[in-house]
């Protein structure tokens, strides 16, 4: 006998043990947690469940301030696993993440939530995968501690075109500077502005809104930055628009490396003519001063005339409007929103006694949905039928305004006729 319970037990426990392996697992993958700010990090979530998954899970996204969470080009894929001599299947997703500017940031924890179809029968299981918190950090390579900002790449090149004169120029003349940088091995989001806005006296900038381009050929990232400024000549001008230079890491040589562009030499001999004066004219000024003051008699008269009349029809405008269905429709479905049973009833009851009456299967059918919120809030049902009742009731509301929206009849009686007609001939 004691043989038998403790074969039973045996039998039992791994059972247990059987359906604890049985359930979906996640495989987190996270070699490397250190690199150049604008490097990116590969973080790698793999599902896995004993049969199969109806529908793809829904993954975290590891949103956090200064990193750069990205999805690469077919970043979820297939795959399968032998676990317990049984093939599994699963899904693959894989991150890129980037820390923005040197430090240690951490990725919040997050759930994956699976469904896959159970062993037996055709029901669809659920199933919340915890992800575990993560750390990455950023780190600025020897040697480019100097660098601000800090830019890392595989190569970066600027070049600057100068299209239009930029010496004996006339007042109105123009010409305009675009500065692209072309870079590899990194984001051109990371590139920063470089174009000064420091100006010349005399010369009016009218810069324009950078162009960011960027592509990605098998892993390797590459992009570019346009700015574009026009310059105007508004006077008389003698100097120099400064050069622009920009310092970056190297990552294949590990070395710090300038990128230039000269200096743009600009003269113009287009002086600013001062306005001709004119003598007073004491009449014309008589006649202007007389004129405003007559406007501002005018305009005196009229608002303290017309203020009276604007509030009274802004207050019955605003009346009518609070009388309205439409209102009343407004304060219902805010009373929706809070869930509050009692403020719902009773801006649905405002809100009804202001509409024509639906078809009486709607009226019904919005009477039987408060029944069931009510059975749902203070009886023993789950959570998730109150969130159905509510969704019910709102969809049939809502149907209910359609019915009656432009419909013109009232549930009031019409008023008797003031001069009633005897039935009786004479």
């Amino acid at each position: 006998m004691r043989w038998l319970v403790v074969f039973v037990i045996w039998v039992a426990s791994s059972s247990v043990i059987w359906a604890q392996d049985m359930q979906p697992k996640l495989e987190v993958t996270f070699e490397e947690t250190e690199t150049v700010p604008g490097q990116p990090l590969t973080l790698r979530l793999t599902v896995l469940v004993p049969t199969f998954m109806p529908v793809p899970p829904v993954w975290p996204d590891f949103e956090t301030p200064n990193l750069m969470v990205r999805l690469p080009s077919k970043a979820s894929s297939p795959t399968s696993k032998s676990i317990g001599g049984e093939t599994w299947s699963g899904i693959s997703r894989r991150y890129q993440i980037t820390p923005v500017v040197p430090g240690t940031f951490e990725i919040p924890a997050g759930d994956v939530k699976v469904r896959y179809r159970a062993l037996e029968g055709s029901d669809v299981l659920e199933a919340v995968l915890p992800v575990p918190a993560q750390t990455v950090s950023g780190v600025v390579p020897e040697g480019a501690e100097g660098l601000d900002p800090f830019v890392a790449a595989e190569k970066l090149t600027l070049t600057q075109t100068v299209e239009g004169d930029t010496t004996g120029l006339d007042a109105g003349a123009s010409f305009s500077r675009a500065i692209e940088i072309k870079i590899e091995g990194v984001s051109p989001m990371f590139l920063p502005p470089v174009t000064s806005e420091d100006g010349l006296a005399g010369l009016r900038a009218y810069p324009e809104s950078p162009v960011v381009e960027e592509s990605e050929n098998r892993g390797v990232v590459r992009g570019s930055r346009m700015e574009k400024t026009t310059y105007v000549v508004e006077g008389s001008v003698e100097g120099a628009l400064p050069e622009v230079r920009l310092q970056w890491f190297n990552l294949k040589t590990g070395k710090v490396e300038d990128a230039v562009a000269d200096a743009v030499e600009v003269q113009g001999d287009a002086p600013v003519l001062a306005p001709r004066s004119e003598p007073l004219d004491l009449a014309m000024l008589l006649r202007w001063a007389g004129g405003c003051v007559v406007l501002v008699l005018v305009g005196w008269g009229a608002l303290r005339w017309a203020a009276p009349v604007v509030r009274r029809y802004w207050r019955d405008a605003r009346g009518r409007q609070e009388n309205s269905a439409t209102h009343a429709y407004r304060q219902f479905q805010k009373a929706l929103k809070t869930r509050d049973v009692s403020a719902t009833k009773q801006a649905y009851l405002v809100w009804s006694h202001k509409v024509p009456t639906a078809s009486p299967e709607t009226e019904a059918a919005i009477a039987e949905a408060f029944l069931e919120i009510g059975a749902a809030r203070f009886g023993q049902t789950q959570a998730k039928d109150e969130i159905q009742a509510w969704d019910h009731l709102k969809t049939l509301c809502h149907g209910k305004r359609r019915q009656t929206r432009y419909r013109r009849d009232t549930k009031e009686p019409d008023l008797p006729p003031l001069n009633p007609v005897s039935t009786h001939q004479n």
